[in-house]
Order: C-alpha cells, then sequence, then structure tokens
C-alpha cells in the first residue's frame, strides 16, 4: 500500500520516512484533489491539518470517502481536533500529535497502521456481488473506446435502464406499433449516452445494460444521465411514439467486466448479478439511482441533487432529486 503525505511544510516531511518497505511520496495541499482522483492503487493518505486552510478538512474527506481503496490519518500539530479519540471513531487510521510529530514517525508505527488497515479489511462485511471492492485496484477501460480490446476485463460505469409497465404496454398497444416506439426510445438513449461514449451492450427492447469507459478520474457519464433525464420529458412531447410520458428506472454503478463485442449473453459476471439485482429489486419506478462510489466520480456540482435512498447488498445508494413537471 502506497503512503502519501499532503503538507506544505518541510519540517512534517521530514518526519516521515523517504526509503525503506514504507517510503513516504510527499505533495503539496493544492495537489491534493488531482492526486486523490488519480490514485487507482490502495494508498494511506496523511493529511497534514497544520498546513491545511481552516474550514477545507471535511470537504477533503468526502472525496477520500468517495475513494474505497484510500484511507487517511491525520497529522494535528496545533490540537486543532479536541478529541484524538473522535479522529478515530470517524474513520481515521492513525493521529500524529505534535510530539510524535517531533520524534519522527518510523518505520515500525507505519508498519502498524499498514497492518491495522489490513485486519480492518479482511474483517469487514463482504462486498456487494460485482462491488470494485476496497483494496482491489481499478481496471481502468480509459476516457473512449480507443484502448478497450475484445475478452479483457475492465472497469466500467454501468448503466441499467428499463421502462417501467412492460406487461401493461404489452397487452395494450400491437405487437408492430410497439416495436416502433421502442425502437425510437433506444435511438433516444443512444444519443443521450453518446457525448460520455456510452455504448449499449445488452438490449432486450424494453431495456439493458450499457457500458461507458472509466479512466479512474472524474467523469462524464453522470453528466450525460442527469441530463437525460432532465430532457425526457421534452423527448416525450416531441419524439416519443408512446401516447403517454415514458417512466424509467435508472442504475449507475461502477464494475468489472470481461468486454466481448460477440456472445454478450454468455459473459459471466457478478457485476451484471449485482445491477441487474439493483434494477429489478431496489429501483423504484420512475427514478434514478447512483451507488455513492459511482457518484464519487461525477461531477462535485451533481451531489447536491442526491439524495441518500439506503443500502443494498452492501452499496450505499443514492436518489436524484427529480424535476417536477405538472400534470393536466
Amino acid at each position: 500500500m502506497e503512503i502519501l503525505l499532503f503538507s506544505d511544510s518541510a519540517s512534517t516531511a521530514a518526519a516521515f520516512p523517504t526509503r525503506g518497505p514504507n517510503r513516504v511520496r510527499r505533495f503539496a495541499w493544492k495537489e491534493f484533489r488531482r492526486q486523490v482522483q488519480e490514485c487507482l492503487a490502495p494508498a494511506l493518505c496523511y493529511l497534514d491539518l497544520g498546513t491545511l486552510p481552516k474550514g477545507k478538512l471535511p470537504g477533503c474527506l468526502r472525496l477520500l470517502r468517495t475513494r474505497p481503496q484510500l484511507a487517511y490519518a491525520l497529522i494535528d500539530p496545533r490540537r486543532s481536533v479536541a478529541e484524538a479519540a473522535l479522529a478515530f471513531h470517524e474513520g481515521a487510521a492513525d493521529y500524529v500529535e505534535r510530539g510524535a510529530l517531533r520524534a519522527g514517525i518510523d518505520q515500525r508505527r507505519l508498519t502498524r497502521v499498514l497492518a491495522y488497515l489490513e485486519a480492518k479489511r479482511r474483517n469487514a462485511a463482504p462486498a456487494s456481488p460485482g462491488a470494485v471492492a476496497a483494496g482491489q485496484p481499478y481496471k481502468p477501460s480509459g476516457s473512449d473506446w480507443s484502448q478497450v480490446v475484445h475478452e479483457r476485463e475492465y472497469t466500467f460505469g454501468l448503466l441499467f435502464i428499463e421502462l417501467d409497465g412492460k406487461e401493461e404496454m404489452e397487452k395494450k398497444y400491437g405487437m408492430k406499433n410497439l416495436g416502433i416506439a421502442l425502437s425510437a426510445f433506444r435511438a433516444f438513449i443512444e444519443s443521450a449516452v453518446r457525448p460520455a461514449h456510452g455504448r449499449v451492450w445488452i438490449w432486450s427492447g424494453f431495456g439493458g445494460i450499457i457500458l461507458f469507459p472509466f479512466s479512474g478520474g472524474e467523469s462524464p457519464t453522470l453528466q450525460s444521465l442527469f441530463r437525460l433525464i432532465l430532457f425526457k420529458h421534452l423527448y416525450d412531447i416531441e419524439e416519443s411514439l408512446f401516447p403517454n410520458f415514458l417512466s424509467l428506472r435508472l442504475v449507475l454503478t461502477l464494475g468489472n467486466v470481461v468486454y466481448s463485442e460477440r456472445n454478450v449473453g454468455s459473459v459471466v459476471s457478478d457485476s451484471l448479478n449485482s445491477i441487474f439485482h439493483l434494477g429489478r429489486e431496489f429501483a423504484q419506478p420512475g427514478n434514478f439511482y447512483v451507488t455513492e462510489e459511482a457518484l464519487g466520480f461525477g461531477h462535485p456540482a451533481l451531489r447536491d441533487f442526491f439524495l441518500a435512498a439506503g443500502d443494498f447488498e452492501g452499496r450505499r445508494m443514492l436518489r436524484m432529486r427529480l424535476p417536477l413537471h405538472r400534470k393536466g
């Protein structure tokens, strides 16, 4: 596991080893967001509160918590944390006060902290099927499809999307008219996800699974789906061949699958099982859900538009606050 130190203090950096099995890499605070977003491997991040501007810690912790492969520890030379025990209760793996910093952080201490994190990982509840588990690196598929190789496993953004009321539609509309309307609906979805390089992978008329390339950094996927929800009513009015407004269920997760362009039905993946469970057992009609992990890779400004929606198979789920529209 890597150890990263975020500090603007040369004396704080000098207290940590730069050689040996637990070598520490130092970064200035201005590099924090970029380093966290680009860090794909498991890492322990030491945060120097002595050089972090007041009021910035909560935002830093929120960003770290969107990266399940990252743990954090606090360096507190000014005793800005009233009670050290609270730091551990809130998830810190280590707390370094002024005396310990002056004495120096040796290899033995770092080994002990890393052993604690490993024990915590082993004793944690099993990750839900298909989750990119904490402690395991992502397998980025890139920012587009240019680097994706057939029959190789990658991490993708996985979108489950399905029309509600399938049985009622099959009873109400003739098969020919229904097929034409569903074909137009698929074209709308493909157009909506294209800006984020979304690709329909599995489709069965009323919906399916769409893959989005995943680079490990901030992704446009969430923005494209946000726009899809906002503009769906315009599609209902201007383009849809259905007489009524459509109701959709959407679920966005991250997961590892072996990409195959042929014989997709033979792909066996915990990620696929998981997202189908979410879409058909958890998601409520007319709503868009996203896992906490996937939300963390979207634009930060979108977070405020999502509400906690509970847990399912070990995953924390959030639901988009839907735009209001008048009926009648």
